[in-house]
């Protein structure tokens, strides 16, 4: 009889404890349940960056690899197409054909609220107007302001330089317009159409001839000549690296 009436009352205590402590114990379980899942959760998106980035970056390096050797591979033929073109100027007795760039680095806009002049690391001072080029691309002119090197970009109003149009190559001057790419006069018994490609034709020595500007938007034409709108390949605020062309012979 003892032992029942003992046994009832650890029941009844139990029932008490769960009853009265049930909330605060459910309370911590779940804070602990909470804590072990969301540091396990977090655990597992670490690993799954982890892991990611460890074959984006494998992936990369390959594509890199590939890259480089397709520049490599490039490099030599041109070097070798350029040889054959120097020794037949030479049989000629003209001038080698030696192109020379130099890699310069932007430094800061011009002025605020202008994003088409922007300052170059570049110090030497030339008096010539230059080309610059980005990823294989134009980008604008270097030109020299108070002893300085600037950067136009191809939208600047100054950025002038000459360009064909078309496997035809009607002739064209590029002009920046607010930040726009325009060709201007362009012959009007020109036949060009859009989606036609723009490149520079080196008629200028700013640039050597077949550097890619763009593609042709829409076309406008005058009493005398026709214009086009331009999107070109490369549009930059700011690039971080340009390549200025020295020589374009």
């Amino acid at each position: 009889m003892k032992n029942k009436i003992f046994y009832v009352l650890i029941l009844a205590f139990l029932v008490f404890i769960s009853f009265y402590y049930g909330g605060v114990i459910k309370k911590n379980t779940l804070y602990v349940n909470d804590f072990v899942l969301n540091n396990l959760y977090n655990f597992k998106d670490y690993l799954s960056a982890s892991i990611s980035k460890h074959f984006d970056q494998a992936e990369q390096i390959e594509i890199l690899k590939k890259r480089n050797r397709e520049l490599e591979e490039n490099s030599i033929l041109l070097n070798t197409f350029a040889d054959r073109i120097n020794r037949f100027l030479e049989d000629k007795n003209s001038t080698q054909y030696f192109p020379s760039l130099t890699l310069t680095r932007a430094l800061s806009y011009v002025g605020a609220n202008d994003y088409q002049k922007v300052w170059l690391d570049d110090f030497k001072g030339s008096s010539k107007n230059r080309g610059l080029i980005y990823s294989g691309f134009s980008a604008g002119i270097a030109v020299n302001k108070d002893g300085r090197t600037m950067a136009l970009l191809q939208g600047d109003e100054k950025c002038i330089f000459s360009v064909y149009i078309g496997k035809d190559k009607y002739p064209g001057i590029i002009h920046g317009e607010n930040g726009k790419v325009v060709v201007k006069f362009i012959p009007k018994a020109s036949k060009i159409k859009e989606g036609d490609v723009v490149f520079t034709s080196g008629l200028d020595n700013v640039f050597f001839a077949g550097v890619g500007v763009g593609i042709i938007e829409s076309i406008k034409e005058d009493d005398m000549y026709k214009n086009a709108l331009v999107k070109p390949y490369v549009s930059l605020n700011i690039p971080s690296y340009l390549y200025i062309i020295e020589k374009t012979y």
